[in-house]
């Protein structure tokens, strides 16, 4: 079982402050009864990670997993540049060496830009506009009614 932020307080001071395990030992025990105490190597690594990182609580958060060589700031750029002189560029298609998988990544978490596809359904005509303009009316008067009515 992980040890608790306090415990890994406790075995960190009470080492700087005898130099002894075994003392380190007995105290932990006398604290916390209800855990086993530490061994030897587990009181050396969390002291060690004092000493080097000034905490020897868990710091790992964002330095853990593997690296992203993908999404290197290079890359980035590169798709950046292409997605600037061609904004229809295909995905599968992006003549980059790029993977289809690789090249959405940096599109959606790098640059914040999200593939969107107009599609055209119909041509749009003059007689449509008086009728448009009367749907919004009504809609605006349906609102207004909601409104009313809360």
């Amino acid at each position: 079982m992980q040890l608790t932020k306090e415990q890994k307080i406790s075995i960190a001071v009470n080492f700087l402050d005898s130099n002894s395990i075994q003392h380190v030992q007995e105290l932990f025990q006398e604290r916390f009864p209800e855990r086993n105490s530490p061994s030897k190597v587990t009181i050396w690594k969390n002291v060690r990670k004092y000493k080097t990182e000034g905490t020897s609580l868990n710091r790992n958060k964002g330095r853990s997993g593997r690296k992203s060589t993908e999404r290197a700031p290079e890359n980035v750029e590169i798709v950046h540049q292409a997605l600037l002189a061609n904004p229809d560029i295909s995905s599968r298609k992006n003549g980059l060496g790029k993977s289809k998988i690789t090249f959405n990544r940096i599109q959606k978490l790098e640059l914040k830009w999200h593939p969107y596809k107009m599609h055209v359904r119909h041509k749009l005509l003059d007689t449509d506009f008086p009728r448009r303009l009367n749907f919004a009316q009504w809609f605006l008067q349906k609102m207004i009614d909601s409104l009313k009515t809360l």
